[in-house]
């Protein structure tokens, strides 16, 4: 496979193709990629490095700021260790001024407020209201459209796409399992909570409660108490719904591994014999071994994988 890192700086585009050892991720409830990728440095300064692109067979599978670089110079040759986050990230780190906007969709949400480079979006026209508190990101503002017009998550396609819905690019990949190195399954309930009750417009508990029975069989018992969620009065009990399923997120998961890549994405299809899954999770590690993928499919509360 070709793996190929640009570099960019203040004033130069430095390709590299002299890579080490990467790791690239992407998920469906982290809202943008991440590299961290050591490589045989060149001409690059550390001092003037802002951007990071990197290619897989010629396609562009991450671009993004660069968090932290550092150039080191060992037996003569000077190498580079990169940190970088997709540009989506930037969404996580702006914020929105507190208070009501009504008759809002996706598409003013993502052009309006924060011009964010190198990042596209899927088009929304549908409107509803969100109310904003205090400290809330324009990520917040997406995912509460998100949730409140077609009940889902919002992900990042390709490099740095923002996506609600099923991409119609979406691809189908087959795996066969005697081609496989691994094959498995994990769960994480550390956020998982059984009882959820909100305050109504008294103050008062106990109109509005959700218990969650995947919790109860698991006997995990922790509640949570909170006040009225104003972004949430046209439905009430939605907020309870929302808490519950974002608490939920990934929670439990199955993977494969395979030596390569295929260039699978987050919500292609993946046939494993006669099942057929969503992809919510890719994850690439390379060095001069070769490279590894793993492909994962979430079973929680947004995603129906079973």
């Amino acid at each position: 496979m070709n793996i190929r890192l640009s570099v960019i700086s203040i004033t130069t585009n430095e390709p590299i193709t002299e890579i080490l050892a990467f790791s690239f991720s992407k998920d469906a409830y982290t809202p943008y990629t991440t590299l961290n990728i050591e490589f045989i440095a060149g001409q690059v300064a550390a001092q003037d490095a802002k951007t990071a692109w990197l290619y897989l067979d010629g396609v562009l599978v991450h671009r993004g700021y660069i968090d932290t670089i550092k150039i080191r110079e060992i037996n003569g040759i000077k190498h580079g260790y990169i940190t970088s986050r997709g540009f989506t990230s930037q969404y996580m780190q702006n914020q929105l001024a507190t208070g009501l906007y009504t008759n809002i969709n996706l598409n003013m949400i993502m052009d309006n407020y924060r011009t964010i480079p190198y990042v596209t979006h899927e088009r929304g026209y549908e409107t509803s209201y969100i109310y904003v508190k205090p400290g809330s990101t324009l990520w917040d503002g997406i995912l509460n459209i998100s949730f409140k017009l077609y009940g889902k998550h919002p992900y990042v396609r390709g490099d740095n796409h923002i996506m609600i819905n099923r991409s119609p690019s979406a691809q189908t990949f087959t795996y066969d399992r005697s081609t496989l190195l691994s094959e498995g399954g994990e769960r994480d309930s550390r956020e998982v909570i059984y009882y959820w009750s909100m305050e109504d417009l008294d103050g008062t508990h106990g109109n509005y409660v959700l218990t969650d029975t995947d919790a109860w069989n698991a006997n995990l018992m922790r509640s949570r108490y909170f006040e009225l969620d104003r972004r949430f009065l046209y439905d009430p009990q939605k907020a309870l719904e929302f808490r519950d399923k974002m608490a939920m997120r990934g929670w439990r998961n199955r993977f494969i591994t395979y030596l390569g890549y295929r260039g699978e994405d987050l919500f292609d299809s993946a046939v494993i014999g006669d099942e057929t899954k969503d992809i919510t999770s890719v994850k690439i590690v390379g060095s001069s071994k070769g490279i590894i993928t793993q492909v994962g499919f979430y079973i929680d509360k947004f995603v129906n994988n079973t």
